[in-house]
């Protein structure tokens, strides 16, 4: 399992949800709108935060640090992940190996 994904995404709107919260409490305009503009500021804001969090770059990297794990990815991802020795491109060598591993079963 991995923890440190499973954190940013639990703690993420948690964290904003508190935030609004608090915002409430220090209203500087009528309760309806200010409570309509924080509520809308946050969810926006945490839906970034998810977003750049859950990229599959970060998806991918967060499986290949799970202990007996290799991903196969695109070349492009697995050179942007270079300190990731689990993350690997594929190639067509590797694709002809897993196909021909798939017919063995």
């Amino acid at each position: 399992m991995n923890f440190e994904l499973m954190i940013k995404n639990v703690m993420t709107p948690l964290i904003a949800v508190a935030a609004a919260w608090l915002a409430r409490k220090v209203p500087f305009i009528d309760a309806a709108t200010w409570s309509g503009w924080i509520d809308a500021f946050f969810t926006a804001v945490t839906t970034g935060v998810l977003a750049y969090f859950n990229r599959p770059s970060n998806i991918i990297d967060a499986a290949g640090k799970q202990d007996g794990t290799v991903v196969v990815t695109t070349p492009a991802v697995a050179n942007a992940l270079p300190a990731n020795p689990d993350v690997i491109a594929s190639t067509p060598q590797l694709n002809a190996a897993v196909k021909a591993a798939k017919t063995d079963v």
